[in-house]
């Protein structure tokens, strides 16, 4: 099997991963109007396990796959979504994950390098999200949020988890290398 033919089919599993995981885990955390789920632990192995260019493909798939209507996200179904704070972490999820893995070329040599690379993959995140949601808030809904709302409500509401996410993710894709083959897949 080609190369690319391997990361096509490893884009195309994560994506279904990252489908699957909207579907058994969500809940809402109080004081905040954005559901939580495992997709961020997916978005950021796809990042380990994927180079920038198909983390990309991947995740613009699957929000394709969502805008269009079918019900992948995990509360709003449609173009409706674009309306919500939800929104701001979705159009996220390509960049965090693209983040994740060009930092992890960086540092794949580091012992510590998928561990320090979801760290910036999810710092990413929050970087893109949060001005969506003032964004979406302050103009769209004239609900203007003051910057420590922000932050509480859809930062460190969400961070804890996050982090657990992301250390399990770095984790699991270093489980995942060997038998994936994925150093000759990361090469450019």
């Amino acid at each position: 099997m080609t190369k690319q033919v391997r990361l096509l089919t490893l884009s195309a599993l994560m994506c279904a991963l990252i489908i699957i995981s909207t579907l058994w885990l969500k809940f809402t955390i109080p004081g905040t109007d954005v559901m939580f789920s495992s997709q961020v632990f997916f978005v950021l192995l796809c990042g380990l396990l994927l180079p920038p260019r198909y983390c990309f493909y991947t995740l613009g798939a699957y929000l394709m796959l969502g805008l269009a209507g079918l019900p992948v996200f995990t509360a709003t179904v449609g173009p409706a979504v674009i309306a919500t704070p939800s929104f701001g972490y979705l159009i996220a999820f390509p960049f965090e994950a693209a983040v994740t893995s060009a930092a992890y070329q960086r540092l794949t040599d580091k012992k510590w390098g998928r561990y320090a690379s979801v760290l910036i993959g999810v710092a990413a995140s929050y970087v893109i999200a949060l001005p969506y949601v003032a964004l979406l808030k302050g103009v769209y809904l004239s609900a203007p949020v003051p910057l420590g709302v922000l932050l509480s409500a859809y930062c460190f509401a969400f961070l804890p988890l996050d982090l657990v996410k992301a250390a399990m993710a770095a984790a699991l894709a270093g489980r995942l290398e060997k038998p994936l083959g994925l150093a000759a897949l990361r090469s450019r």
